[in-house]
């Protein structure tokens, strides 16, 4: 078991935990998740933080306008299984997957119907992959990925197809968030 001493703890990336030892960590500035009960950290910049913010903006002023859900930032964690508690950049969940229509109290016990990934220089692609396969297998209806260095966002379905978009082109909600647009230039 983990033990926290006047909120001070030695963590390092692979380190074994379960979920109920994440939610006790302290709140540092890492972003924890877990993938088969290895712990991931991973600190973000200000460019990362900033079109993370700017996407937020854009889909709360949807929301507003479309009260079909609800958005959560980059400290949210979506607990996949007994071993997984992923936490994406970005998250959106629809009303009717929320208990009552309200957002849960601790981890959610259920995948976003939409996971925003914003690719940072230190991120390995092959673990991005990995997330999006989880993402799908527990019930993920849409993922975008952005790349800032690359200057381009990639959209994935469940049925495994995917479409990479230039700056010109525009990040679309489909059946998810119907209506929803944002050009890709816009956040990066």
């Amino acid at each position: 078991m983990l033990e926290l001493i006047d909120a001070q703890v030695q963590l390092y990336p692979g380190q074994r935990l379960t979920i109920e030892e994440v939610a006790q960590l302290p709140k540092n500035g890492c972003k924890y998740e877990l993938i088969e009960s290895e712990l991931s950290m991973s600190p973000t910049g200000l460019e990362h933080e900033a079109i993370g913010m700017q996407l937020i903006r854009r889909l709360i002023n949807y929301l507003d306008e479309h009260p079909i859900g609800k958005l959560y930032g980059s400290s949210a964690g979506f607990q996949l299984d007994k071993t997984t508690l992923l936490s994406p950049d970005v998250s959106f969940v629809r009303n009717e997957q929320l208990p009552d229509g309200k957002s849960p109290r601790g981890f959610a016990p259920f995948a976003p119907d939409l996971a925003i990934e914003i690719i940072s220089p230190h991120d390995r692609l092959s673990d991005v992959a990995e997330k999006i396969e989880r993402y799908f297998a527990h019930g993920t209806r849409l993922i975008w990925t952005l790349d800032p260095v690359r200057r381009r966002a990639t959209v994935y379905h469940p049925d495994d197809t995917a479409r990479t978009l230039r700056p010109d082109e525009a990040l679309d909600g489909e059946d998810v968030l119907p209506g929803f647009t944002c050009r890709l230039s816009d956040l990066l």
